[in-house]
């Protein structure tokens, strides 16, 4: 019966990894009809509302403190959205998925930064692999220099990495579904707000819009969080986090079926690096503060 349930729950983090891979061409192709802060606010907004259905009573309940860990969690949360979003109008939804992917190799560095420990021997090589990564697959040849679309999506990583660190230290103290839902209407207003003074809202949504508007706040938001949520238990988060790292690879894979976008053999190389960094990452310290939060940061 265990294995059965760790089976299904190991299953159901695969098939998250998998929409959270698709959808960075989804989203890509999306800003084509609509600016990215409008985007990022009707997704996070609707997300939010589909979450209050099942939430309501915790949220109604949350105490202040809730609601403030909540909006700071948010914060991080928007950092990351944003450059992700941003950026994947400048660069490749493959690039855009393995760049993201740092974020998994900057957690133990920011952890041991923020609380002056010596950095592992496994977290240098980490460290080194994961940029080697980076420039082979952001660096056309030496003189080049990192695309505009790739920085904007660094920042991201390091926007998501502090969301996991600082998910850590205060997650435990909450509710979750009351301080998800809490992030989750902080990015949606933000955003929303933003892109209402700054953007120009589209004479029409296509099809394909409403389908991508759909498929972020429904299946890469709200249900993969309530899958987390209720799968969580039976498995490990050292597991959990070691299937997501097949996320960048599944958003290659729909950059290459859905947009032709292909590697050079010096990306895939780079690409390569990356994913390899990201999984010593999470083995080498699967029982430091950080890591079991890890799974728990939505894309």
């Amino acid at each position: 019966m265990f294995l059965k349930k760790r089976t299904e729950a190991e299953l159901s983090m695969l098939l998250v990894a998998i929409v959270w891979g698709s959808t960075f061409v989804i989203v890509k192709n999306s800003l084509l009809e609509i600016g990215p802060f409008l985007f990022l606010g009707i997704r996070f907004i609707l997300a939010f509302v589909l979450l209050a259905v099942v939430s309501w009573r915790n949220l109604k309940d949350a105490p202040i403190s809730t609601l403030s860990s909540g909006c700071l969690l948010g914060i991080f949360l928007t950092i990351g959205y944003v450059f992700q979003t941003v950026g994947l109008k400048y660069t490749t939804s493959s690039n855009a998925g393995f760049i993201t992917g740092l974020s998994v190799v900057l957690v133990p560095i920011i952890y041991m930064l923020m609380n002056r420990l010596k950095p592992r021997f496994s977290t240098i090589i980490t460290v080194l692999l994961a940029f080697v990564g980076l420039f082979l697959m952001s660096f056309q040849d030496w003189h080049t220099s990192l695309s505009y679309g790739d920085m904007l999506v660094l920042v991201c990583a390091f926007g998501f990495a502090f969301h996991i660190v600082f998910v850590d230290r205060l997650s435990h103290r909450h509710n979750s579904l009351a301080i998800t839902s809490v992030q989750i209407l902080f990015v949606g207003v933000f955003c929303m707000v933003v892109g209402l003074i700054f953007e120009p809202w589209p004479r029409h949504f296509s099809p394909s819009l409403i389908a991508a508007l759909l498929i972020t706040s429904i299946f890469a938001t709200s249900l993969a969080f309530l899958l987390q949520n209720s799968m969580q238990k039976h498995s490990t988060p050292t597991r959990f986090a070691v299937i997501l790292t097949t996320e960048p690879v599944f958003a290659a894979l729909a950059g290459h079926l859905w947009a032709g976008e292909t590697f050079t053999q010096r990306a895939l190389v780079g690409a390569v690096m990356i994913l390899v960094a990201m999984l010593i990452a999470i083995l080498s310290r699967k029982n430091s503060p950080g890591v079991k939060m890890l799974y728990e940061a939505e894309n």
